[in-house]
């Protein structure tokens, strides 16, 4: 499937709100059930949180969406600074992502953060 959505926003809270929506309009053509649908959200706020906690003024939050046969592929991106001593997942952040999501995989490069993970259509 190569419906890939790819949504670049200013990193604020109030701009978190149209990645939810994107996401789950995508889960819900994807035919997602309700309650995925409403855990992706969840991973989507989780994320964009975590990106902005741990970048030094984010100017941006890149999120990339990518239907694949089970589920989601999801790959948000902060674009700005590193802050020091700042761990991009909480242990309460990797608990909420574990229950939800899998293959994890925080990056961490100069000039930007990145967390990919897979959300998959049936919870498992």
């Amino acid at each position: 499937m190569s419906d890939m959505v790819t949504i670049r926003i200013p990193a604020d809270t109030a701009h978190v709100a149209l990645l939810r929506a994107a996401a789950s309009a995508l889960a819900a053509r994807l035919d997602f059930p309700i309650d995925r649908i409403t855990e992706l959200q969840i991973v989507v706020d989780e994320i964009c949180s975590r990106l902005m906690a741990v970048t030094e003024s984010p100017s941006t939050i890149i999120m990339e969406l990518r239907p694949t046969d089970g589920g989601i592929d999801v790959v948000a991106t902060a674009e700005g600074v590193r802050r020091t001593g700042r761990e991009l997942l909480s242990e309460w952040s990797r608990v909420i992502l574990e229950a939800i999501a899998s293959d994890i995989r925080p990056d961490l490069q100069d000039g930007s953060t990145a967390l990919a993970l897979q959300v998959a259509r049936a919870g498992g």
